[in-house]
């Protein structure tokens, strides 16, 4: 067969006539024996190499990576875990957790009942029903119709929505006092998840715009988030509890003389960090160790302390090792970021304080609270190799620079530009909230509004407004629904692309929400949040976890829902169609065509298209 590809093959120079196919295949014998004698002679084999790559050693060894790639991340994220530590369905690579629609585990059952209902009937006749299907956890149920989930992208929902609307209201701005889509896309991605938080760039933003650059304290009291410290050290595979305890107790003693280790608590409880908890496991889900002083971790530091119980009592035991070691220790309830900065502010009242740690959390906070401080307190993150410079920052003199009126909200910025509990804005970096805010009084005191006792409506108002400003609209003038139209409309008069629905500030319904946990978190930084339940300010529980509530209204009026999608049982090629009256394609989310089996949709079109070509 190699003869017919090769030159002085079969089509090599000649035709493809019967005659000359049968004269090629009449000769091949005769060439055969001639080619073997020829071999023979002249010593020189004919023969060809591997014909399937799968055998050669370098596939072979790239495929046993592979495997290896594919085990070690099947090891942090076992499919088959024990069903008591979790029975969720989840996608076991980014850790999202499907939702009661989800189906598709029972595929064959969903199937099952699909045929039974055949039965006796004609197929022709049959009407395959959208919501009788197996869900995946792929499908994007962006709203619901009718009891219904529609299934359709976020942004092709807002272009049909924005699209279908000219005929049907009088006054397009009222649409966009809703979102248009299914989440609130300028604070919550696809996914529902709030957008992750850039914390770093506001204290990159405030070292710049201080300019100091202070000597770290020949003398001082260090005061440790034990957060940052397990994180610190590297564990050594097989080792036993105690002797990965005595490594930090041997590493605290050895660099800081002086030291109070500050401890988060992970209760058992739904917290509003549930959020940024599971985006940082990402899937991974250890089950629980029992274990003691002699057990030895032969697990990933990461995969181990994923279990909230294995890494609540881990601190414990390693709490018990550093008071043996002379080191104070004090535990948090929960998030240990406030008692930290308190602790730090009780021991300046006897010398100066450092503050060791890497959040940016700390720095607001003892911004705001050490104006009461008698000595200097600092703040510096932790020591690490090829780092030639460590930031250094001297509190007080960082107050000043800044100034009071401003430190007095800075728990507010930091929680309404994105926190661990709040949704980063898209387009608007902490920088940009924190210089326009520090530059006009009136924002400062609708900020005021967050750092004091306030009922939700003065929160909304205060908020909406900040919400205005941020976007460039005309505060006391516009509402933030008013703006979304104008920005809207604005885009599209000057962009050559299609408007993205993110680009735009979020509504009224949506901004409310958001502002409601700012406050909520605002509360709990400045000390007051304790008699605050997180369920009265913006979230809701979930099985088991604290998750924010994204909107109230739905996603857009009943009335353009019903019209943004057909259920016609023939072709889609008469005005009854309600895409096609609107001027609209349809789409995967139509109840009988699904965008594919109509005239209707802009996939036939370019067929027919390259048919004429």
């Amino acid at each position: 067969m190699r003869s017919v590809k090769t030159a002085g093959g079969l089509t090599r120079g000649r035709g493809m006539t019967e005659s000359q196919r049968s004269l090629w295949l009449m000769s091949m014998p005769a060439c055969a024996e001639i080619n073997q004698a020829m071999q023979d002679l002249s010593g020189v084999g004919y023969f060809s190499s591997e014909q399937h790559k799968d055998e050669t050693h370098a596939r072979q060894k790239k495929d046993t990576n592979d495997i290896q790639t594919l085990l070690t991340f099947l090891k942090s994220r076992n499919p088959f875990i024990d069903s008591e530590v979790d029975r969720s369905l989840r996608n076991i690579e980014t850790g999202v957790v499907a939702d009661k629609t989800v189906n598709v585990d029972d595929a064959k059952k969903v199937g099952t009942s699909i045929l039974q209902e055949l039965v006796g009937k004609n197929i022709a006749d049959h009407t395959f029903k959208r919501k009788k299907q197996a869900i995946t956890l792929g499908n994007k149920v962006q709203a619901k119709l009718d009891g219904e989930p529609l299934r359709i992208d976020s942004q092709l929902l807002f272009q049909r929505c924005t699209t279908a609307a000219h005929g049907i209201f009088e006054d397009i701005s009222e649409i966009f006092q809703f979102e248009l889509c299914g989440v609130p896309s300028s604070i919550f991605e696809t996914t529902g998840l709030p957008r992750e938080p850039q914390k770093s760039t506001l204290a990159e933003y405030m070292w710049n715009l201080t300019g100091l650059k202070p000597k770290a304290p020949t003398e001082t009291h260090f005061v440790l988030d034990g957060g940052s410290l397990i994180h610190r050290l590297p564990w050594t595979k097989g080792a036993t509890v105690d002797t990965i305890c005595m490594t930090y107790v041997n590493y605290v003693n050895n660099h800081y003389t002086d030291a109070t280790v500050v401890f988060d608590g992970y209760p058992s409880v739904p917290t509003t960090k549930d959020v940024t908890h599971f985006r940082r496991t990402k899937g991974i889900i250890s089950p629980k160790v029992n274990f003691n002083n002699a057990t030895p971790i032969k697990t990933k530091k990461d995969e181990f302390l994923s279990n909230s119980e294995n890494k609540q009592h881990f601190i414990n035991t390693l709490g018990e090792k550093l008071k043996d070691g002379h080191v104070q220790v004090i535990h948090a309830e929960d998030d240990a970021d406030l008692k930290i900065v308190l602790t730090a502010i009780e021991k300046s009242k006897q010398h100066t304080t450092t503050v060791i740690g890497e959040d940016t959390d700390l720095l607001i906070l003892l911004c705001y609270h050490s104006k009461d401080a008698i000595n200097k307190i600092y703040f510096k993150s932790e020591a690490k190799q090829n780092t030639h410079k460590i930031k250094i920052w001297d509190i007080t003199e960082t107050r000043r620079k800044i100034g009071p009126l401003v430190c007095n909200i800075l728990p507010f910025i930091h929680a309404f530009s994105g926190c661990d509990t709040t949704s980063r804005i898209f387009g608007q970096g902490k920088g940009t909230v924190f210089k326009k805010i520090s530059t006009n009084l009136k924002l400062q005191d609708h900020a005021a509004v967050f750092c004091q006792e306030s009922n939700v409506e003065s929160i909304h108002k205060a908020g909406e407004q900040m919400f205005v400003a941020l976007y460039g609209g005309l505060q006391d003038v516009e509402t933030l629904d008013m703006l979304r139209y104008r920005i809207f409309a604005s885009k599209v008069c000057v962009g050559n692309i299609y408007v993205q629905v993110h680009t735009l500030p979020p509504t009224s319904d949506a901004a409310k929400l958001h502002c409601m946990r700012v406050y909520h978190q605002t509360q709990v930084w400045i000390g007051k949040g304790d008699k605050l339940d997180p369920k009265d300010w913006g979230w809701h529980v979930e099985d088991n976890k604290l998750l924010p509530i994204r909107a109230i209204l739905p996603p857009a009026p009943e009335k353009l829902l019903r019209i943004i999608r057909c259920n016609c049982k023939l072709n889609c090629d008469t005005k009854r169609c309600s895409c096609r009256k609107h001027g609209i394609d349809c789409s995967p989310a139509c109840g009988e065509c699904r965008g594919m089996n109509c005239s209707n949709t802009s996939n036939i079109t370019e067929a027919d298209e390259l048919d004429d070509m």
